[in-house]
């Protein structure tokens, strides 16, 4: 006999960043109980979860691949309603039980194609964010003075991130609509055409459906930066964005007014971190733009 199981989620263990591990709470309708991974829930029918996160694709993919139904909370701003009226305090636990008295149309439900694609897509951002790094690298090396032919190499990284950065962007659209939507609409909202890679980036590896607070929680866009537990992935990816509004508006390319405006009103290094914040913003609002439309609202 299948179970069903609600989970709130916790991101796995990084070795290399000597981040604790954590385990999954999860609750079956009369207790609740910690699992390492979702996987270990070997009699479950249907899983529900209120986040999605990049390095549980694959418990997921393998559970989906098992033919466990597998569903994400589509706005998490319904656990902290749920929270408030019942006037609980936020732990894993308490989330885990009241994920069961969410109703079910609020979900999706997650698919193997979708997750396949984010999967795909991963080694191409690997590759692209390892060249951009290189190609920063020696572009400072040749400021200092030290040239041995490195003009060539950024010329040839040039190339290979043109071409990743359009194979990120087409993979993207190949995903469910709502990413699809959420992208076009960040450029629409920001001024800019659909060609940003940092952008798509943001778009397939943030989870969106998080409310704007935690977002910025989870970017270090908080005073005193979370103490450095944050993303500083992500984190690099809206900052390399930003820093592109700025020369676009200084440029007087394609950007919004709302971005020309902080532009010129501040000092650069003030400017950029408030387009890190307009563009989370942008990002957030996208997404909610995109589901509410296609949920019919």
């Amino acid at each position: 006999m299948t179970r069903v199981y609600y989970v709130d989620v916790a991101i796995p263990a990084d070795k290399k960043k000597r981040r604790k591990h954590k385990t999954h709470a999860v609750f079956d309708g009369g207790r609740v109980f910690r699992v390492g991974r979702l996987t270990e829930l070997e009699d479950a029918g249907e899983i529900y979860v209120d986040a999605l996160f990049p390095e549980l694709y694959d418990e997921i993919l393998e559970l989906l691949r098992r033919g466990v139904r597998v569903y994400l909370l589509k706005d998490v701003k319904k656990l902290k309603k749920l929270r408030m009226e019942n006037n609980s305090k936020k732990t894993d636990e308490t989330d885990a039980m009241l994920l069961a008295r969410i109703p079910m149309e609020k979900f999706r439900q997650l698919t193997i194609e979708e997750l396949e694609i984010k999967k795909r897509v991963r080694p191409l951002i690997n590759e692209y964010e390892q060249v951009m790094r290189w190609k920063k690298t020696l572009k400072r090396l040749i400021k200092r003075g030290f040239d041995y032919n490195f003009k060539e190499s950024i010329r040839l990284m040039k190339r290979d991130s043109r071409r990743l950065s359009k194979e990120i962007i087409e993979q993207m659209m190949t995903l469910p609509e709502v990413y699809k939507k959420t992208y076009k609409e960040a450029c629409k909202i920001l001024g800019i055409k659909n060609n940003s890679t940092e952008l798509a980036i943001l778009v397939i590896e943030l989870p969106l459906h998080l409310p704007l607070v935690r977002l910025r929680g989870l970017l270090g866009m908080i005073p005193g930066r979370n103490r450095g537990k944050y993303d500083h992935r992500l984190r690099s990816h809206i900052a390399s964005f930003a820093a592109t509004l700025y020369m676009n508006a200084k440029r007087r390319l394609n950007v919004s007014d709302m971005v020309v405006d902080i532009v010129n009103r501040l000092p650069k290094e003030q400017a950029i971190y408030r387009l890190e914040l307009i563009t989370l913003k942008a990002l957030r609002i996208a997404y909610l733009m995109a589901a509410k439309s296609l949920a019919g609202g």
